[in-house]
């Protein structure tokens, strides 16, 4: 009793740091990898690789494997015990050996694959699931819940079909082991009987090999099943083994040996830029030749899938360009160390991703050691103090997952407040007003007039109004640039820009993302004089 606890702590022991240190070098795996490894699988997919295939390696290990060494050594003596006991019916029974095998062989086949399909089509279930629960309030707004669950039980009722297929050959093997084990004994005990009647073995000889017998085939029949367990975990870990085995898009080149030392200056050039993503049938970005001056505020702007957008995530290095180079203060991006590049980077999409915890706990995220007063001066830079003040518990206010509990705009505040939190060098903008109506953006750019001074500032802009307030105006269409340079030129050009400019200022599309419909839009707000305030 005392070895046994002490081989299932020692297991135990053994199999959880096993364990322990594959899903800390997983994580750490999928924090480096680029994002177009996330559009290519769904969440729910990488979840299960992190979950289920875990679990099957960890009940394996657990369990499975003290079973299985226990049942080798018991069966190797037994083995040579009957060996010892009569050599003739050893023999006897060892010409049940190949059946075993043969047997085995093809319960691998079949459950292998089995399982390998189980395993893709829970994945499918548990994307399902993710999304319907993400997206629930369209769903009822659309009235699919019915569509969806139908869909749901569609794909669950796939998985158990796979399923059942593995204990279908479950049901075949387990009971054929029982019945070689049967068959065996009966053998031995007709060759034993004939023997005893020649007197070639005695009695007593024949009762101790029945018996040695019996014993032989528990521990098979222990392997047996200890065998359907490693095909589970031998599953689950070739396919964590191909989650680890994929190289990042941002780690394919040679690994990055520019340190950052100090600031950044944000002497921005594009030079030739090309980018396709992948599985795209055309480019987003071609022939794309840019230079941003350091200080300077820059607004992309164009119709909706112009590529704007693209060419901030080349600047935040989520890619790396297909052709062509970015450079940074004249280091392509490609040298530079990646986490202290971006640690000089201030990022605030158009739809900011807040985390369980509370608004301060949001805004220190990416200086988790800054005190209370660094992040009230953060937020009291981009006008969110007020706000904040407003919510119940102000600063400790709690927010829930994905910022569930705040507005849109009151997320986008708290965004932008951890963005100005790292002081960065570069400041990237993706449409980060959009979501604001146009008294609160009007504060956050006059609150961010005297911080764009210090530093380079890239914006897709959302308004034309703010577009006419940068240094300059990059005009994207197509992928390309078709124009570029400060309001007043462009809007005398009589080019693109022009046009999407009297579109604008003459409320027909106040929003220049609705360019693309060329629709009007009803219930427009007329769009504020480009001199309002100073950015």
């Amino acid at each position: 009793m005392g070895r046994g606890r002490v081989l299932t702590v020692l297991t135990a022991r053994a199999g959880e740091r096993v364990l322990f240190g594959l899903r800390v070098r997983s994580y750490a795996h999928l924090q480096r990898l680029g994002l177009d490894y996330y559009e290519r699988e769904l969440s729910g997919r990488i979840m299960t690789r992190m979950t289920t295939d875990v679990d099957a390696l960890s009940q394996f290990i657990q369990t499975g494997l003290s079973t299985a060494v226990v049942s080798v050594l018991t069966l190797l003596g037994i083995s040579v015990a009957l060996l010892v006991t009569d050599a003739s019916l050893a023999v006897v029974v060892l010409g049940v050996i190949p059946v075993l095998v043969a047997a085995t062989l093809w319960f691998r086949k079949v459950s292998g694959t089995a399982y390998a399909v189980s395993r893709e089509r829970i994945s499918v279930v548990n994307a399902d699931f993710q999304e319907n629960i993400t997206g629930l309030r369209a769903a009822q707004a659309y009235r699919r819940e019915e569509t969806s669950a139908r869909r749901f039980a569609e794909r669950a009722d796939a998985y158990r079909r796979s399923r059942m297929r593995s204990q279908r050959a479950i049901s075949l093997y387990f009971p054929f082991i029982t019945f070689l084990s049967d068959l065996a004994l009966a053998a031995v005990v007709f060759v034993g009987a004939r023997e005893v009647a020649s007197g070639a073995t005695t009695a007593g000889v024949l009762i101790a090999f029945v018996l040695y017998l019996n014993l032989l085939f528990g521990p098979i029949q222990q392997l047996s099943q200890v065998f359907d367990g490693y095909q589970q975990a031998r599953v689950g870990l070739r396919r964590i083994g191909d989650l680890l085995a994929t190289e990042s898009s941002l780690e394919s080149g040679p690994a990055g040996t520019v340190e950052v030392s100090g600031h950044l200056r944000g002497d921005v050039r594009l030079d030739d830029v090309g980018f396709r993503y992948s599985g795209a049938d055309t480019a987003a970005l071609a022939d794309v030749d840019l230079s941003f001056p350091p200080g300077s505020t820059v607004a992309l702007v164009g119709r909706t899938g112009a590529g704007k957008s693209t060419i901030v995530k080349l600047l935040a290095r989520f890619y790396d360009p297909t052709s062509g180079s970015v450079r940074v203060d004249g280091t392509d991006l490609r040298g530079y160390r990646l986490p202290e590049y971006r640690g000089r980077l201030g990022v605030v999409p158009q739809e900011a991703h807040l985390f369980t915890g509370t608004v301060a706990s949001n805004i220190a995220y990416g200086r988790p050691d800054a005190d209370r007063s660094a992040i009230e001066s953060a937020a009291r830079a981009v006008g969110a103090l007020d706000m904040i003040a407003g919510l119940d518990g102000g600063m400790l206010h709690p927010v829930g997952e994905r910022g569930q509990g705040l507005s849109a705009g009151q997320r986008q505040l708290i965004a932008l407040a951890r963005a100005e939190l790292v002081d960065p060098d570069l400041l990237l903008l993706d449409e980060a007003t959009a979501t604001l109506d146009p008294a609160t953006e009007q504060a956050v750019l006059e609150a961010g007039a005297s911080l764009t001074r210090s530093r380079t500032a890239v914006i897709v802009a959302h308004r034309l109004a703010t577009a006419a307030r940068a240094d300059l105006v990059v005009v994207i269409d197509g992928g390309r640039v078709v124009e570029s340079g400060p309001h007043e030129t462009l809007h005398r050009a009589g080019g693109l820009y022009t046009t999407l400019w009297h579109l604008a200022t003459g409320t027909l599309v106040p929003d220049i993302q609705d360019v693309a419909a060329d629709t009007p839009e009803r219930n427009a707000e007329p769009v504020a004089s480009p001199h309002s305030s100073n950015l």
